[in-house]
């Protein structure tokens, strides 16, 4: 960066945890808690895959409406008990809306991290950190899975908060059963081709 001395810039070199993701669809319908039942949904998703295969979820597009919103803005406190901000706090909305975008992770300790925008009668468009919501319609929604990724989160001393740490998990049984697979069908490939060959080799007559 032009200007910018080297000590200026702090960057985490890393190596992202990567893996093939899973999609799990499903709808939310009228009246439902939408941050409870998301939750919910998580952890019976979580509870059909193996710990040492996947322990991340995130949330890959999400379309509906609502008709009851809470959100926590920006640099706002954590509670109520907290020192509230300027304009910067928890605030609920009783009017219908249109989900704009919703986003997150969560994780199988049950934690989660939701951010919604949403946009009034008007197309007037705001968002934050979703504390809860209500649908008023519908709410498509399709989650994913990461084949081989957790999503644990520890304490950072500089927000205050419990941040996500994404981590590869080392020892993927389904990657080990991938692979062990594929030699298999290996050795058994060559097994025959060879057996083939030696059957359709022409005898040698000696004289």
């Amino acid at each position: 960066f032009i200007g910018l001395q080297s000590h200026d810039i702090k960057m985490t070199v890393l190596v992202p945890p990567s893996g093939q993701i899973c999609g799990h669809a499903f709808r939310l319908k009228p009246d439902d808690s939408l941050k409870e039942c998301l939750c919910q949904i998580a952890q019976i998703v979580f509870a059909r895959i193996p710990e040492d295969e996947c322990s991340s979820l995130l949330v890959m597009t999400a379309v509906g409406s609502l008709k009851d919103v809470t959100l926590r803005l920006a640099n706002a406190p954590r509670n109520d008990s907290e020192k509230k901000g300027s304009g910067n706090e928890i605030q609920r909305w009783q009017e219908k809306f249109e989900i704009v975008s919703l986003v997150g992770t969560f994780s199988r300790d049950g934690s989660c991290h939701l951010h919604l925008s949403i946009s009034d009668a008007k197309g007037n468009t705001f968002g934050g950190h979703l504390m809860a919501g209500v649908v008023f319609t519908t709410c498509e929604v399709v989650l994913g899975s990461i084949q081989g990724v957790n999503f644990p989160r520890e304490l950072d001393d500089r927000t205050g908060y419990k941040e996500l740490i994404p981590k590869q998990i080392l020892h993927n049984t389904i990657w080990f059963k991938l692979k062990l697979s594929d030699a298999v069908k290996a050795v058994f490939c060559i097994f025959v081709g060879y057996t083939l060959h030696s059957i359709s080799r022409p005898a040698v007559i000696r004289k």
